[in-house]
């Protein structure tokens, strides 16, 4: 077992739809449920998995579809993570990719590539600035095929990317802003993404937490800048994706370097 791998500091690289932590695991029994495809390697040895309530699995690398309840636990208590966000590709390729890694005869390839590009990103002194097509290639040596979008909903999904405390806006509010009507938007955005809008909104809110998971700055002024209507509501939400209170992610996020995607502008940052 190669230990230098366990290491290596705390790294994030955050984009509009793709995601990478390496760091700390944090607790292994409490239920996570991302809404990304979440692939996890072990940096050590081995991870041990358990989806839906099922029976655990002992592997290096699996992928975890999105909005699937799973508990994860390693040796070394860290993890790398490559996330990816369903509705950014299509749903067959997101199907294949997911069976490929977790099915497919070169599994231990895709683990040495991720935890190679692990190391460049922690050795680069800005590794931000990266496209979604340079972020794939860097981590998975491809790119997937994105998902075709009606131009309605694409304009919302920018607008819970972009907009803060807008992505706390109702439905109704978002189908008016397209020219429709709320229960035809709501149709439409699950047809189009694969994806309620509700738990569309709540992730992403959530995954916005990750822009702030190393600050300094009051978690109850987080919470507010998030749009939430407290902290006790976001305080349920957060350990609701994560399985971790915020103030755990946040303790376990010291020192950790974070790396913005192209035309990713971070929580805190809008005007």
């Amino acid at each position: 077992m190669d230990t230098s791998e366990e290491r290596l500091p705390s790294r994030m690289l955050i984009g509009r739809d793709r995601l990478f932590y390496s760091g700390l695991l944090g607790n292994a029994m409490k239920t996570r449920r991302l809404g990304a495809i979440a692939v996890y390697v072990a940096p050590d040895s081995h991870l041990e998995v358990r989806t839906g309530g099922g029976a655990w699995q002992t592997r290096r690398i699996v992928a975890v579809p999105a909005y699937t309840p799973h508990q994860l636990r390693t040796p070394s208590g860290t993890i790398a993570t490559v996330c990816i966000e369903p509705e950014s590709i299509d749903a067959r390729a997101a199907a294949e990719f997911v069976a490929h890694v977790n099915d497919g005869p070169q599994d231990a390839r895709l683990v040495r590539r991720v935890l190679a590009a692990r190391r460049e990103v922690t050795a680069s002194r800005d590794a931000g600035g990266f496209s979604t097509a340079q972020f794939d290639l860097c981590f998975l040596r491809r790119t997937l095929k994105p998902r075709a979008i009606d131009g309605r909903v694409r304009h919302v999904l920018d607008l819970l990317v972009d907009e803060l405390p807008e992505n706390a806006i109702p439905a109704a509010a978002c189908a008016a802003a397209v020219g429709l009507s709320t229960s035809r938007f709501l149709h439409l955005f699950k047809e189009s993404t694969g994806i309620p809008f509700r738990s569309q909104r709540m992730w992403r809110r959530a995954r916005r937490f990750m822009d702030r998971a190393n600050g300094e700055d009051s978690l109850t002024d987080v919470a507010l800048d998030l749009g939430y209507p407290d902290s006790s509501h976001f305080s349920h939400s957060i350990r609701a994706s994560y399985g971790l209170k915020p103030r755990s992610i946040r303790e376990g996020s010291r020192g950790m370097r974070v790396c913005l995607g192209e035309n990713y502008v971070p929580a805190g940052d809008h005007a």
